[in-house]
């Protein structure tokens, strides 16, 4: 067992230490960043002895006196490729067995997209607060902006807050959300929880390290919060701070542990008197398994590294992607959707291509690290003038180089924005584009949605949502093809 015991007294009390009266105590549990390690493993930093896992935490919990309160800060896909190639599926089938209290999100949880994610959380039985998050101005369904509980006497306010700056630069991928600002935020519900009557606050805070202020800055600048756990910082061993009278917890990643928190309240006024913090390994040797969890656990470990390790292809080399310029793996990619789609062309930006295939056998797994999105494919009619314009701003977003296939581009990189093409020319039949004619082309959602950078692929004259996903295709493509195609040069920069 792995134990960190800290006891801090409220503030106000005898310079002497805590006095001695009648207490009551109220258990609080934690979780977060599991990362999708949902099984129990031979664990390294405890002596390779078998740790972590729901079906130990259910265990756990089984044997503490009940009323306590559990709660878990989110951040489920993470290192894990068992976790991220289930986009969180584990999470309602497992977690959703335990007694949670109420839970929040990290800015990471959103990687697979709002409707994703809204799908494992509609599946839970306990309810999310996210307190700075809107879509539209609304909190987002079926989150909360917080939530309050009442245990033994004391009524205790919950509300969660996630990072500003991941959720607001990522508007191509969630349009119509909107992150406010994390102190004003936290100053606003500890106002509106205190005008409730509750007796104390606690932040689940998925701040850690997605560029916000950190949870020690708005401890100081919020105030009155009186305890903030964790989430969202991937750190191996739990850690503790306090900053004036918040105490600050962080469980350790990867649900190898459980933080447990123990309030004390004076049993006659209902004030809180101390917090003292145990960090608990989930040593399976020490609580045993819940049987049905671990045996559902086990299934789905099975099934996905059956997928994970699923052959999709051979390559004869490596297909490299770059961010800046026209690559093998993106015009292979863009050309799996043209062939699929049999139109005018396809356009996919880099930025969405994020690892190269490499040389040899390709697993599902490769695929999914190359293109870990679940983009559906739309067909767009455009006027030609609609699409000149849609290629050359997307030329302007650095790092995000358009990658397409069934035409070519002619243009000249150092002309100013705005004049950079000089003419697209459809390889099917080598006509020139012409802006009064129209032309189909197949793009994902998320190009549609801005994912250049822009949204002038909108300016088109129909719209045809396929609600087939862009990896489906690729992974059918690459199956398919005993060879690679020759290179081809889709963007040719004019002399």
């Amino acid at each position: 067992m792995r134990f960190l015991t800290l006891v801090f007294c409220a503030a106000g009390m005898l310079l002497g230490g805590c006095v001695r009266e009648e207490l009551k105590t109220i258990d609080v549990f934690y979780t977060a960043d599991a990362e999708g390690f949902y099984w129990s493993r031979p664990e390294p930093r405890l002596e390779n002895r078998e740790a972590g896992g729901y079906a130990v935490l259910k265990s756990f919990l089984d044997k503490q006196e009940p009323a306590f309160l559990l709660f878990d800060g989110g951040n489920w896909f993470g290192s894990a490729p068992e976790g991220s190639m289930t986009k969180g599926a584990y999470v309602a089938e497992l977690a959703g067995t335990l007694p949670y209290t109420a839970a929040s999100v990290s800015d990471k949880d959103f990687a697979y997209g709002w409707p994703s994610l809204r799908s494992v959380v509609r599946e839970l039985p306990y309810p999310f607060v996210v307190s700075n998050l809107t879509l539209e101005n609304k909190i987002p369904w079926p989150m909360h902006d917080y939530q309050i509980r009442t245990v033994d006497g004391i009524k205790i306010g919950i509300f969660g807050l996630v990072g500003a700056s991941a959720i607001n630069k990522n508007k191509s991928r969630l349009p119509g959300f909107r992150a406010q600002d994390p102190v004003e935020s936290a100053q606003k519900m500890v106002s509106l929880l205190k005008e409730k009557g509750v007796d104390y606050i606690i932040l689940l805070s998925s701040l850690g390290d997605s560029g916000s202020a950190g949870d020690a800055e708005l401890a100081a600048e919020a105030g009155g919060i009186n305890l903030i756990l964790s989430a969202n910082k991937d750190l191996e061993n739990a850690e503790t701070d306090q900053v004036g009278e918040t105490f600050i917890v962080y469980p350790g990643a990867k649900l190898d542990g459980v933080a447990h928190v123990r309030l004390s309240f004076d049993k006659k006024t209902n004030q809180f008197r101390g917090v003292s913090f145990e960090d608990v390994a989930l040593l399976k040797e020490s609580f045993g398994e819940d049987v049905q969890i671990a045996s559902r656990a086990q299934t789905l470990l099975n099934e996905t590294r059956k997928k994970m390790n699923a052959r999709v292809t051979e390559l004869p080399h490596a297909l490299e992607t770059s961010l800046s310029r026209e690559s093998e793996l993106g015009s292979q990619l863009a050309l799996c959707l043209h062939r699929w789609a049999k139109l005018d062309g396809a356009v996919i930006n880099s930025d969405s291509i994020r690892a190269p295939l490499p040389a040899g056998r390709v697993s599902e797994y490769d695929l999914y690290k190359t293109y870990p999105y679940g983009d559906n494919i739309t067909f767009l009619t455009m006027r030609g003038d609609a699409l000149l314009r849609a290629l050359e701003a997307s030329l302007n977003e650095k790092d995000n180089f358009p990658q397409a296939a069934g035409f070519t581009v002619t243009y000249n990189p150092s002309a100013p924005a705005g004049q950079k093409i000089k003419q697209v020319v459809l390889e099917k039949n080598g006509r020139v584009v012409r802006p009064r004619e129209t032309y189909r082309i197949a793009v994902t959602d998320h190009v549609l949605a801005g994912g250049l950078g822009h949204d002038k692929f909108i300016d088109s004259l129909e719209f045809k949502n396929t609600f087939v996903e862009a990896r489906q295709i690729m992974r059918s493509c690459l199956a398919r093809q005993k060879e690679l195609p020759a290179k081809t040069q889709h963007w040719k920069v004019a002399k």
